[in-house]
């Protein structure tokens, strides 16, 4: 029964299964399902074929797509196929692997003649070979090995002359491989660029997220993680303005060894929350290291911190205790010396976690719109004060809410007043002190506040005022600063830019 229309868009909107075993075939525009039918299944077995028609005319455009149950079928009828004539029929055939609209245009032959393997850690290329080449000739065997200590990763690539001899090796080799037809190498190279240069944008995540080929892709990355072990495996996000979940599980699944996302929305706040699970610390800290500050393309901005709360460490590792057990009971050989061990780990993990030393008075603060851990809120000055430094601000595109303003600048002590104008994107910070105007700028500048970057910079000093200037408020002298204000507005925003 050939395929409807809606039918093979669906099949190309998956993976196809087994891997290529759909094959496209090129031939007259009067060939027929009966004309194809005879000639491939010789191969195998056959599950479908379809001839897309011209839905005005009905007519043939001259292309079919014929799907096999295996993959060697189909890549034995490529190779027995391509360029010959059917009967009555003078054209000769191309035949071709039918490439899904989800896959990589590559033309890399490399997409159906290297396989990517699981090896146990003493695997050597000799003993992989010997196994191999029971399938057809073996080009070459390539071990993955750490760069630093040479030791064995755990995985390898056998690379065919021939996509029929990888085929074969593909569903005959020993399980114990876990074999599977590996990403091309320009591919995984573009991949890398992407993660060395931060580029996690949305059109990679097809690359890193297809099911059939993620765990060999991680396993590649995972050898590039040159983050050293901070003492954590989870990591907590915030995200403003908020996004769904799926879009930040995307994001953090490219780093190797995504344990769990626990996700949440903040309506208060406007911010989406998670807490991110990793295998391991280098992947946590790797995690921290590219992701922090990361931008969508829709502008939402991510801040990701390492979680060390003791607690939850003591939980994970609790857990993986009572699993070890567990495991050692279902096994049916369950020891005693084990369990008692467990107990005195799981003593020690609560009493390490349960005396935790009490937060100083001075420990930073992690606010939800803002991507920079800040110190604790402190009493304004008075509003009379002595103004002895003021900070420039500019927001782009727009000034967040005054209150939020109010609130990170206040975390330095002795702000007196901060503004923003009436349609404009910059204002002014006061303090009643110079270091904590210094302060202000140091940390704040580049900082993330409700989504608006903020600029920060010390404002140039002003002349002297009358007494009667001096009696008026920020916003009463507007129009009094804005001739020299807005010169130093126009310079700055162009340095934004």
């Amino acid at each position: 029964m050939n395929y409807s229309n809606q039918n093979i868009r669906n099949e190309e909107r998956k993976e196809e299964k087994p891997p290529h075993s759909r094959i496209f075939v090129v031939c007259s525009k009067q060939t027929r399902e009966e004309d194809l039918r005879p000639p491939f299944e010789q191969f195998g077995i056959i599950e479908d074929i379809f001839i897309p028609r011209d839905r005005n005319t009905g007519e043939s455009k001259g292309v079919a797509y014929i799907k096999y149950s295996k993959t060697s079928a189909a890549a034995m009828a490529i190779q027995e196929m391509h360029h010959k004539t059917l009967k009555n029929d003078t054209k000769p055939l191309k035949v071709m692997v039918a490439i899904n609209r989800n896959d990589s245009h590559s033309s890399s032959e490399d997409r159906y003649t290297r396989l990517f393997i699981k090896v146990h850690k003493e695997a050597r290329e000799n003993e992989i070979r010997d196994h191999f080449v029971a399938f057809g000739p073996v080009e070459s065997v390539r071990l993955q090995k750490d760069k630093l200590t040479e030791a064995n990763k755990g995985f390898a690539y056998v690379q065919y002359g021939k996509f029929l001899d990888a085929a074969k090796a593909f569903e005959e080799c020993d399980r114990k491989y876990r074999p599977m037809f590996a990403i091309p190498k320009e591919e995984l190279k573009r991949s890398r660029n992407s993660l060395e240069t931060d580029s996690f944008h949305s059109s990679n995540h097809s690359i890193f997220c297809r099911d059939s080929d993620r765990f060999h892709v991680k396993d590649e990355l995972n050898g590039m993680i040159v983050s050293k072990p901070q003492g954590f495996t989870r990591v907590t996000v915030k995200c403003y303005p908020q996004v769904p979940q799926r879009f930040i599980e995307q994001l953090f699944n490219i780093v190797p060894g995504m344990k769990q996302c626990q996700y949440s929305l903040d309506t208060y706040q406007g911010i989406s929350k998670a807490v991110i699970t990793y295998e391991d610390e280098k992947a946590a800290a790797f995690a921290v290291e590219r992701l922090n500050n990361y931008e969508f393309p829709s502008g939402e901005t991510l801040t990701v911190r390492p979680d060390k709360n003791p607690l939850n460490k003591a939980a994970t590792e609790l857990s993986n205790i009572v699993n070890n057990f567990k495991s050692a009971i279902d096994a049916g050989n369950p020891d005693l010396m084990q369990l008692a061990d467990a107990f005195a780990q799981a003593s020690t993990l609560i009493k390490v976690a349960t005396c935790r030393p009490e937060a100083h008075v001075d420990q930073e603060e992690d606010l939800g719109y803002c991507n920079i851990p800040l110190p604790p809120p402190k009493p304004l000055a008075k509003s009379n004060s002595r103004v002895l430094q003021r900070c420039f601000i500019v927001c782009k595109p727009q000034p967040p809410p005054i209150s939020a303003l109010k609130d990170v600048f206040c975390r330095f002590g002795d702000l007196i007043h901060v503004s923003t104008f009436p349609n404009k994107i910059f204002g002014f910070a006061k303090y009643a002190s110079i270091k904590s105007a210094q302060d202000a700028i140091k940390i704040l500048n580049g900082a993330i506040v409700c989504g608006v970057r903020l600029k920060v910079m010390e404002a140039d000093e002003r002349p002297p005022r009358s007494d009667d200037e001096n009696k008026l408020n920020d916003d009463e002298q507007v129009d009094n600063a804005d001739s020299n204000v807005d010169r130093k507005r126009m310079r700055l925003v162009d340095s934004l830019d």
